[in-house]
C-alpha cells in the first residue's frame, strides 16, 4: 500500500533548524506555543476507530483464518519483528498537494499531530499556523491559537486578526469592539492601508463638509447601498476597481450616477462612468444567489469632508472612504460633473489588435508593444503609443514571431529575449532603437520561455531570470552586457519560477511571483547589485499568489499589477514602498489582465493588452496617482471640488440612444 506525503504550496521566508531546538524559548514563544499531552492519544484513538471501520488501513494480518486490519507504521513502531517481516510498499508515496498552505505551518502541525507539541515563534507565525489549522480543521490547535492571539491585541495587527477565518462569534465581537475603540490609532499605524479600499463619493447641495455628526450613519447607508445593489457574484476586488459616484434622489434614497440618462455637455468622466455601469449590468448574472456572509460597519470616523470606515462585507474585511463632492457648480458649458472637459479627456486609443504575453517597455516617450498572442496566432508585429497624440503607430515587424517573452529597455534601445514561437522555446535576442528596426544580438546561453527581464541602468546591464524549459521552471539567471554583446551567469534564484515578473529597484534585482510548475506563488526574491552579492534573499510576499503579472517602478515604488491566479485573471494592483516590510493594496485595474504590458510613461502608469479570462484585450488604461483609480481617459479625473451635482434627468442624447440599441463602444 502507498504512503501519503503532504507538500505545502509555497515555502515560507524562514525554515526551522534542529540546531535551535535547545535554545531557551522567549516569553512570547512560551505564551503562544501549545503542549497538548493528550493529542497523541487522541490521534491514535482516531486512527484505531478508522481501522475498525476498515478505512485508511494499509495492511491485513491473517491468523487462524481471521484477518485483522492494521497500519504498517503503527505495527512497525510497536513490534520490531513485524517491521522486519513487512515488505516495503510497492508503489511510490502518494502526494497530496495543498496549494497556498504555508510550508512551515504544515511541518509544525504535522509535528503537533504526532507529539502534541506546537511551537510558535511569534505572532506572525501564529497567524499562519491558525490559517493552516483552520483549513485542515485541526480544531484544538486553531482554538488555542485564537485564544492566545486575542490576549495580545494591538492597533497595528488587530485587523489581520479580524480577517482570520472561522473565528467564534464572541471573538469577532471582542475584536470589533477593540477596533471601534482604537480606530484612530489603527489609522495612524497604517494598518488600514493593507485592506482593499472601497471608494464612494456622495454629491451634496453645498460645498460644506458633511457627515461629521453621524459618521456611522454615513457608513451604514453606504454599506446598505453596496449590499442592496451588487449581486453576490461581484467580488470585493471588482467593487474596489472604481469610485462609486452616488447622489440622493427626491425620496432621500442613495442612487448611482450610472443610472442617470445622458445629457448634452456631460463630462467625459460621467460618460465613461455611465457606459461602464451599463456594461456591468449586462454582464452580471440575472440568477445570482443572495449575498452570503456577514455585512456590518465595524468602525467609522468622519473628518475633513470624508468618512473612513472598516466594513465586514459578505464575510470579508474592507476599508471604505465616503467623501463628499460639492454640488451646484455647473461646468464651463453648463454641463454636469464639470462640463464637457478638455479635449485631452478622450479615451485612450486601443491597440490595433488585442494581444497578451507581449514584450513591452517605454522607449523614446512612447509605449512600445511587440509580439505576443492574439486569438489565432503568435505575432511578429509591433506598435507604439504616443500619449501626446493619443494614437498607435505600426513599427517594423520583429525578425520572427514570438510570445511568452520578456522585454526591457536599456538606454535608447529595446531588447527582447527568447520566448516561444508556438512550438519551441527560443534563445534568440533582438534589439530595436526608437525607429523600430530590429537587429540580432548574442544568443542566450539557454533557450527559454516565460522568463522575466530587467535593466540595470546604473551598470549598463540586462538580466534574464527564471523561465520555462525542458518541462520545468528554472532557477537560472543570466546577465547580458550590450557593450560587449556577451552573456555570463548570475546567482541562481532560490525557487525555480516561470511566468514571474522582474524589475531593478533600490539597486537590487527583484523576481515577483510566478509559477513553480505546479502552483502560482506569492513569494518574491531580491538580489543586491552594488556589491555583486553571492545570492538571493526572500523579499516581502505579494498579497496574492499570481503568475503573468506586470511589473514596473513608478513614483519611487515597485508595482505589480494584474496577472493570473491560475483559474482567473486578476485586477489587483500592489505597491511596495522603499523600506516597507509588506506590500499594500493599490487601486484595482478596470479589467482583469493576465500578461499585460505595464510601463511608466511621462509619470503615468500604463497597462495595455493582456488576457481578461475571455478576451485578448486591445484597450489601454492608466493610473495617475498611487491612491487614485485606473481610467481609460487621457486626463486625470478632476479634483472633487470641481465636480457638480447631476442636473435633473434629461432626454437621452444621441450617444445614449445608440447605446440602448446595442451600439455601445467597448468599455473597460
Amino acid at each position: 500500500m502507498s504512503r501519503l506525503v503532504l507538500l505545502g504550496g509555497a515555502a515560507s521566508a524562514a525554515s526551522h533548524s534542529d540546531d535551535s531546538e535547545g535554545e531557551e524559548a522567549s516569553a512570547l514563544e512560551q505564551e503562544l506555543s501549545l503542549d497538548d499531552r493528550e493529542a497523541p492519544a487522541r490521534a491514535l484513538g482516531a486512527l484505531n476507530a478508522l481501522r475498525k471501520a476498515r478505512q485508511h488501513y494499509d495492511v491485513l494480518l491473517a491468523a487462524a483464518g481471521a484477518e485483522v486490519a492494521a497500519h504498517r507504521a503503527v505495527l512497525a513502531a510497536v513490534a520490531p519483528r513485524l517491521l522486519a517481516a513487512l515488505a516495503p510498499p510497492a508503489a511510490a508515496p502518494d502526494t497530496l498537494r495543498l496549494p497556498g498552505l504555508d510550508a512551515d505551518a504544515l511541518r509544525e502541525l504535522v509535528e503537533y499531530a504526532y507529539t502534541g507539541r506546537l511551537r510558535v515563534r511569534d505572532a506572525a507565525a501564529a497567524r499562519r499556523l491558525y490559517r493552516a489549522a483552520a483549513r485542515l480543521r485541526m480544531e484544538p490547535a486553531r482554538a488555542h491559537l485564537a485564544e492566545r492571539l486575542l490576549r495580545r491585541l494591538a492597533p497595528p495587527d488587530c485587523l489581520a486578526l479580524r480577517e482570520l477565518p472561522d473565528l467564534a462569534p464572541e471573538h469577532r465581537a471582542l475584536l470589533d469592539a477593540y477596533i471601534a475603540q482604537h480606530f484612530d490609532e489603527i489609522c495612524e499605524s497604517g494598518a488600514l492601508a493593507a485592506l482593499p479600499l472601497i471608494r464612494i463619493e456622495l454629491l451634496r447641495e453645498t460645498s460644506a463638509d458633511g457627515g461629521e455628526e453621524a459618521p456611522a450613519a454615513v457608513a451604514d447607508a453606504a454599506l446598505a447601498w453596496l449590499r442592496d445593489h451588487h449581486a453576490a457574484d461581484v467580488d470585493l476586488e471588482e467593487l474596489c476597481s472604481r469610485t462609486h459616484l452616488l447622489f440622493v434622489d427626491a425620496s432621500g434614497e442613495l442612487r448611482d450616477c450610472g443610472e442617470l440618462p445622458a445629457a448634452l455637455g456631460d463630462a467625459p468622466e460621467l460618460q465613461e462612468y455611465r457606459r461602464q455601469a451599463r456594461e456591468r449590468g449586462r454582464a452580471r448574472r440575472r440568477d445570482a444567489p443572495e449575498p452570503a456572509g456577514e455585512s456590518a460597519v465595524i468602525a467609522a470616523r468622519a473628518g475633513a469632508g470624508a468618512t473612513r470606515a472598516v466594513l465586514a462585507l459578505r464575510g470579508r474585511l474592507a476599508a471604505a472612504r465616503v467623501a463628499w463632492r460639492a454640488a451646484g457648480a455647473a461646468g464651463p458649458r453648463g454641463g454636469r460633473l464639470g462640463g464637457a472637459g478638455p479635449p485631452c479627456a478622450a479615451e485612450r486609443a486601443p491597440m490595433a489588435v488585442g494581444r497578451c504575453a507581449v514584450g513591452a517597455a517605454a522607449l523614446g516617450a512612447r509605449l512600445v508593444v511587440c509580439g505576443g498572442y492574439d486569438r489565432a496566432r503568435v505575432l511578429r508585429s509591433a506598435e507604439a503609443y504616443d500619449p501626446q497624440t493619443n494614437a498607435w503607430a505600426p513599427l517594423p515587424d520583429m525578425t520572427r514571431a514570438r510570445a511568452r517573452f520578456p522585454a526591457a529597455r536599456l538606454g535608447d534601445a529595446l531588447y527582447v529575449f527568447g520566448g516561444s514561437d508556438g512550438q519551441t522555446e527560443l534563445d534568440s535576442v533582438d534589439s530595436a532603437g526608437a525607429g523600430g528596426a530590429w537587429s540580432a544580438r548574442a544568443r542566450m546561453p539557454l533557450a527559454r520561455s516565460y522568463a522575466a527581464a530587467a535593466a540595470d541602468e546604473a551598470r549598463g546591464e540586462l538580466y534574464v531570470l527564471g523561465g520555462w524549459a525542458g518541462g520545468r521552471s528554472l532557477r537560472a539567471v543570466h546577465r547580458y552586457s550590450p557593450a560587449t554583446d556577451r552573456w555570463d551567469e548570475a546567482p541562481a534564484l532560490l525557487t525555480g519560477r516561470s511566468q514571474c515578473a522582474g524589475a531593478v529597484w533600490q539597486d537590487a534585482l527583484w523576481a515577483l511571483g510566478g509559477c513553480d510548475a505546479w502552483n502560482c506563488i506569492a513569494s518574491t526574491e531580491t538580489l543586491p547589485l552594488g556589491g555583486r552579492a553571492a545570492g538571493w534573499a526572500e523579499g516581502p510576499a505579494l498579497p496574492t499568489a499570481r503568475r503573468s503579472a506586470g511589473a514596473a517602478v513608478w513614483r519611487g515604488q515597485l508595482v505589480a499589477a494584474g496577472g493570473s491566479a491560475g483559474a482567473a485573471s486578476l485586477r489587483g494592483t500592489a505597491l511596495l514602498a522603499p523600506g516597507a516590510a509588506a506590500w499594500r493594496a493599490g487601486p484595482a485595474l478596470r479589467r482583469p489582465r493576465a500578461a499585460p504590458a505595464l510601463a511608466e510613461l511621462r509619470d503615468v502608469l500604463f497597462a495595455a493588452g493582456g488576457f481578461s479570462g475571455k478576451d485578448f484585450l486591445a484597450c489601454v488604461e492608466c493610473l495617475y496617482e498611487p491612491d487614485g483609480e485606473w481610467t481609460l481617459l487621457c486626463a486625470p479625473p478632476p479634483p472633487p471640488p470641481a465636480l457638480a451635482a447631476p442636473a435633473a434627468p434629461a432626454a437621452p442624447a444621441a450617444e445614449d440612444a445608440e447605446a440602448q440599441n446595442g451600439e455601445l463602444s467597448p468599455a473597460a
